[in-house]
């Protein structure tokens, strides 16, 4: 590996692109609502993969965002609303706007909010994620049990 570039520029390895070459990710494919209305869209691409789009409202405030599908990811893109770190917001299909359903408790005080992995709703398969902005928990739940990153290398 070299150290420098053409014109001496030192080179620092970005560990993501490099792990990302050879390791092993997560991606969600299929989401839905309680109603059967698919949450992955092509309106908005994270590395290729198109994203998952919910609405979010917080007061009179609404707007749309679309979050990554790959897990451990914490990209997103927000349209119309202005999110506030640590405001805890009411999660919807861009859909049919029915509120998304609590899946549990989130350690940080707000809660996890359920996406299907089938249009027939199961809390025994699905991606729960933290409605309060800026906190990153997630799970994975496949057959009611919850899926790591570090066990994504034994798919």
């Amino acid at each position: 590996m070299e150290r420098f570039n053409e014109r001496g520029m030192l080179i620092i390895p970005n560990p993501v692109r490099e792990s990302s070459a050879s390791a092993k990710i997560l991606v969600a494919g299929r989401l839905f609502c309680p109603n059967g209305h698919d949450l992955i869209s092509p309106r908005a691409l994270f590395d290729g993969h198109p994203g998952i789009l919910i609405k979010a409202a917080k007061g009179s405030r609404r707007g749309c965002i679309a979050l990554s599908p790959v897990y451990g990811s914490t990209s997103r893109i927000v349209l119309d609303i202005d999110l506030v770190k640590g405001e805890i917001m009411d999660l919807y299909c861009p859909a049919c706007d029915i509120l998304l359903p609590i899946h549990s408790p989130c350690s940080c005080g707000a809660n996890l909010v359920a996406l299907f992995t089938s249009k027939h709703p199961d809390f025994t398969d699905c991606i729960a994620i933290c409605n309060r902005v800026g906190c990153i928990n997630s799970h994975i739940l496949i057959n009611d049990e919850v899926i790591s990153l570090s066990m994504i290398d034994t798919f």
